[in-house]
């Protein structure tokens, strides 16, 4: 009887270490900020440095507990096609005008430790004037914090994600530099 004890707890501890993987899935992405004007732009490459760094895979949410975070497209695909749905809704027209916007996701994290899901995400913008190379913004912005729920569904993730990149994309966005860049060109 002991050994079929040892055998069980031998059996759970593996299992609890090796934790759980999920995938989130991730709704299409819905523009949603309010700044407005005009410009033109091309869209470039966007990166997520964690997965460049060899930390996580290029689908993988950076995260504190045990288990690993997948979403179903790369994390950089992901922001680059917001980015150019927020830019059309600013009034930026694409796939014209003398600059480029690209970036890189520098963080994208859940902690998730505790009871409650912990979001942060940086991303890292460049605006370059493409006859020239200049680049005319290079700069990190912070999204805000945001909370969730830790025990629910994997989709009920999916608007934290949205939050997060809509929250990056507005502190860029309604930087004063970046308008001048992207409406005098």
């Amino acid at each position: 009887m002991r050994t079929h004890k040892i055998a069980f707890l031998g059996a759970l501890a593996a299992l609890l270490l090796t934790g759980c993987a999920g995938t989130i899935p991730v709704n299409s992405y819905t523009p949603q900020n309010f700044v407005r004007f005009g410009g033109e732009a091309t869209v470039g490459s966007f990166s997520y440095q964690p997965a460049l760094d060899g930390k996580v895979a290029d689908n993988q949410v950076q995260n504190t507990a045990i288990g690993k975070i997948f979403l179903p497209s790369k994390i950089g695909d992901i922001v680059q096609r917001a980015t150019a749905l927020e830019l059309e809704k600013t009034g930026i027209i694409l796939g014209s005008g003398n600059v480029e916007v690209s970036g890189s996701v520098v963080e994208f994290k859940a902690d998730d430790l505790g009871y409650s899901v912990d979001w942060t995400y940086s991303v890292r913008y460049v605006i370059t004037e493409k006859t020239s190379g200049n680049k005319l913004v290079d700069k990190t912005f912070t999204a805000d914090p945001i909370k969730t729920g830790k025990f629910g569904a994997a989709a009920d993730f999916s608007s934290s994600i949205n939050d997060a990149i809509l929250s990056g994309y507005n502190k860029f966005i309604s930087d004063p530099d970046v308008k001048s860049a992207l409406s005098n060109n």
